[in-house]
C-alpha cells in the first residue's frame, strides 16, 4: 500500500491516498494495515475467549464482516472504518498510457 496499489488495485485501477489525494508514507500504510485487522481480529477474539466452535466463530465472522460493510454505506465519504480512521481513502485511477504507444486506429 505504500506504493499506492496492491497487483489487485492496479487491476480495479483503485489507488490508496491520504486524506489531501497525495501518496500514503510508510507509516500512513502500516497504520491502514493495522486498523485493517479490525476486519478480522474480534471474531476470532471473542471466538478464543468464549470457547466457540469452528461454525459459532464462521458465524460471528461473517456477521462481523457484513456489519462492517454496511458501516460503510453510512460514512458520507462511503469508506470503511480503518479508511477513515487511518486518514485514507481508495480512489479511482486509470494510468496514462506509456508515451510512444500509438493505437492501432490512431
Amino acid at each position: 500500500w505504500s506504493k499506492g496499489q496492491t497487483l489487485a488495485m492496479k487491476t480495479w485501477h483503485i489507488r490508496v491516498v491520504d486524506r489531501d489525494g497525495r501518496p500514503l508514507t510508510q507509516a500512513r500504510a502500516l497504520l491502514r494495515y493495522v486498523l485493517s485487522w479490525i476486519w478480522v481480529l474480534p471474531p476470532l477474539a471473542a471466538g478464543g475467549l468464549f470457547t466457540l466452535s469452528g461454525a459459532e466463530v464462521s458465524v460471528l465472522f461473517v456477521g462481523w464482516v457484513l456489519i462492517w460493510a454496511i458501516l460503510a454505506r453510512f460514512h458520507p465519504e462511503r469508506q470503511f472504518l480503518h479508511d477513515a480512521m487511518a486518514g485514507t481513502r481508495l480512489v479511482h485511477y486509470k494510468p496514462p498510457p506509456p508515451p510512444g504507444k500509438r493505437r492501432w486506429w490512431m
